[in-house]
Parts: structure tokens; sequence; C-alpha cells
């Protein structure tokens, strides 16, 4: 039988792992949070009429997403300390892969635009920064393929918005006149409920955690 002491060190390396997983892995309310603009993105962003407001609110979106997601992991997810999560080779390795496409593609698109006859107007550049600024944010930020899904869409919705069009909805017209665009779009929303439904289970899971923490606390100081 495991004596006190070895009960004690085994919950807090348990603890330790779980609460490690709030760095990297586990989004909790940032999830939640990043499902509600992917779904508000993609219905507004398809269903209205693309004005100069539109436009801003979608260009924000991503930006808000991940400004909120950081506070939230490091001010109320990891208020006791920071703890990072090791991640498995595979997942660094998927993690690597997909920076490399984002860069990819921000090379090819940057090559589409500037290889045209006509000079870049100001939606062209705000593509193109969009476009660049998803690299960085992907390295350094999304992680897991939930993360990288929902921001890739985010920055991409805000990115075509520069240009002055956005992702077709099914049953619009323009889903309509770009059937392949309508059906791969869709996958967007569904994702995005995955997501939510996901930071409800991780944020659920937190609390039951800081509870174990404050019982492991108690217990040491009793």
């Amino acid at each position: 039988m495991h004596d006190p002491m070895s009960s004690r060190l085994d919950e807090l390396e348990r603890l330790t792992r779980d609460y490690a997983r709030y760095s990297r892995s586990a989004g909790g309310l940032a999830s939640v949070l990043g499902g509600a603009f992917a779904l508000l993105a993609y219905l507004a962003g398809g269903l209205l009429p693309l004005t100069p407001a539109l436009r801003i609110v979608l260009v924000m979106l991503p930006l808000a997403w991940v400004l909120a997601r950081q506070w939230l992991m490091r001010r109320y997810y990891q208020r006791y300390g920071r703890v990072e999560e090791q991640a498995p080779l595979s997942v660094r390795v998927t993690h690597r892969l997909c920076v490399v496409t984002v860069v990819g593609v921000a090379i090819w698109v940057t090559y589409a635009l500037t290889s045209q006859p006509r000079p870049l107007n100001a939606g062209d550049y705000g593509y193109l920064a969009l476009v660049w600024l998803l690299a960085p944010v992907v390295w350094f930020w999304l992680r897991s393929p939930l993360d990288f899904i929902v921001g890739t869409f985010l920055f991409c919705q805000a990115a075509v918005t520069c240009a002055g069009f956005t992702y077709p909805v099914l049953g619009t017209s323009a889903a309509a006149a770009n059937p392949p665009m309508a059906l791969m779009t869709v996958m967007f929303p569904l994702v995005a409920v995955v997501f939510i439904v996901a930071g409800v289970v991780e944020h659920r899971h937190f609390l039951a955690l800081r509870e174990r923490m404050a019982r492991l606390r108690d217990g040491a100081t009793a």
C-alpha cells in the first residue's frame, strides 16, 4: 500500500499534468469563444450585406479571439503559475506541418496577386497582411487541430472580406453560384460546434481540477 505522502505525490503529479493541458491543448472558455466567433463569421458573412461595419467586425474577430484566448490561458486557467504541457512528437510534427502549409499558401497567394497586371489596392494589401499574419499566430498559439481549423477559418474569412467577398452559406444565391466552395466551407460551422462542446467539457474539467487542487492544498496544511 502507498503511504499518505506517496499518495499525495501521485495526486500532485496527476494534477500538474492535467493543469498543464490548459497551456496548450485545452482551451476551455477560449474554445467556446472561438467556436462562437466562427459561427458568427460564417453566418454573418454569408447572410448579411457586406457593409463597412460588417467588414470591420469580421476582420477584428480573429484578432479579438487570439487576444482573449491568451488572456484566458494566462490569467484564468494558469493563474496559479505557468506550467507548459509537453506535447508528444506526433503533435509537434503535425503542428509544424500546419505552419509550413500556411507559409506555402501565403507565398502562393502573394505570387498570384502580385503577378497580375493590375496594381494592388488597399483590399489586396489587407488580404495579404492577414494571410501572412496567420503563420506566426499558428506557430505561437494555434497548436491543437481544432484551434488550427477554427483560427484558419477566422483569418481566411477576415482576409477575403478585405478583398470584397465572403465564403458562401448553403442555400444562398452565392452558394448556388459556387457549389464546391459552399460545400467545402460547410465544415467550418460543424467544427465550430464541436469546438464549443469541447470547450464546455474542458471548462467543467477545470472546475473539478480546481477543487482537487484546493483539497490537496488543504490536506497539506492540515
